[in-house]
C-alpha cells in the first residue's frame, strides 16, 4: 500500500516535470514569437520584401530545424520549401513550411509532434551561440559562466552584452547583422507550429508522469532535480534569445519613429 504523504509528493512530482519539460519551452516559445512576430509585422507595414531581406536567414535556419526534429522523431517529410521568394502568390502569408506525417500509435513520433512545433526556438539558439563562438568568443566566455552559475535577475542581463564592446568592429558588425536577421526571422512561431504541438504535449505529458512515478520508487534519484539540472542551459540560451529579440525590437520601433517624424516634418 502507498504511503498518502509519499503519494502526494509523487503528484507534485509530476505537476513540477509536466511544468519543466512542457511549460517551460511552450512559455519562451510565446514571448519570442509575440515580440519578433510584432518587429516582422513593423517591417511588413514598411515593405513586404522587408521580411526576406532582414528576416531570411532567420527563416532558413527556422525550416531546416523542423526538418532536422522530423527526423530524430521519425516524421516523414512531405514537401518542404526554406524560403518562399514569391510573397504575393503566398495566401497564408508564410515564408516557409515544412509539411510532415506519422503513423499513429506510435508514442516516439506523437511526442516528437511537440518538439518538431517548437524547434526552431532551439535551432535560432543554437545558431546565435554558434556565431557568438565564432565572431565574439569573449562574449560566448561570458554567456557559458553566467550557465555555470546563473542570477535570475534583470540586472544580469546587461553584462552578458557588455563584452560585445571588447569585440573588433568588423567581427561585431557582421554579428549583428546575421543575429538580427536570425532573431527577427527566425524565432516567430506560426499558429499551425502550435496547433501541431498539441498531440505531443499530451504524450509527453502521460510519458513523464509514468517516468516519474516509477523513478519516485528509487530513493537515491529525484528526477525534478535531474530535470532542473538538465534544462537550466536550456532556459539560459532562450533568456539570452529573448533579450535579443527585445532589444532589436526596439531598435526596430525607434528607426520607424524616426522615419515617420521626419516624414512627417518634411511633409508638413
Amino acid at each position: 500500500m502507498i504511503n498518502p504523504f509519499n503519494l502526494s509528493q509523487m503528484l507534485q512530482s509530476m505537476l513540477l516535470n509536466c511544468l519543466l519539460v512542457i511549460a517551460l519551452p511552450l512559455t519562451f516559445a510565446g514571448i519570442l514569437t509575440l515580440i519578433n512576430r510584432s518587429t516582422k509585422r513593423r517591417l511588413a507595414h514598411w515593405w513586404d520584401y522587408s521580411q526576406l531581406l532582414i528576416g531570411g536567414l532567420g527563416t532558413v535556419i527556422h525550416e531546416l530545424s523542423h526538418a532536422v526534429a522530423c527526423l530524430i522523431f521519425q516524421h516523414q517529410i512531405v514537401d518542404m520549401q526554406l524560403l518562399k521568394l514569391n510573397l504575393r502568390d503566398n495566401p497564408d502569408h508564410s515564408l516557409g513550411h515544412v509539411n510532415h506525417r506519422y503513423r499513429p500509435g506510435r508514442l516516439w513520433p506523437t511526442i516528437g509532434n511537440l518538439w518538431i512545433g517548437i524547434a526552431p526556438i532551439f535551432g535560432c539558439s543554437a545558431a546565435i551561440f554558434g556565431l557568438t563562438w565564432l565572431l565574439a568568443r569573449p562574449t560566448f566566455t561570458t554567456w557559458l559562466r553566467f550557465a555555470e552559475q546563473p542570477v535570475w535577475q534583470i540586472s544580469a542581463i546587461g553584462p552578458l552584452f557588455k563584452q560585445l564592446g571588447t569585440t573588433q568592429p568588423g567581427s561585431l558588425l557582421l554579428w549583428f547583422i546575421l543575429t538580427s536577421m536570425i532573431s527577427i526571422g527566425g524565432f516567430d512561431l506560426s499558429a499551425a507550429d502550435f496547433k501541431g504541438t498539441i498531440p505531443g504535449v499530451i504524450a509527453t505529458i502521460i510519458t513523464v508522469c509514468l517516468i516519474t512515478g516509477l523513478f519516485s520508487f528509487v530513493p537515491t534519484v529525484n528526477t525534478t532535480t535531474w530535470l532542473i539540472g538538465v534544462l537550466t542551459p536550456m532556459a539560459i540560451i532562450l533568456t539570452i534569445a529573448v533579450s535579443l529579440s527585445i532589444i532589436y525590437w526596439f531598435l526596430i520601433t525607434g528607426i520607424f519613429v524616426l522615419l515617420e517624424r521626419t516624414t512627417y516634418h518634411a511633409r508638413h
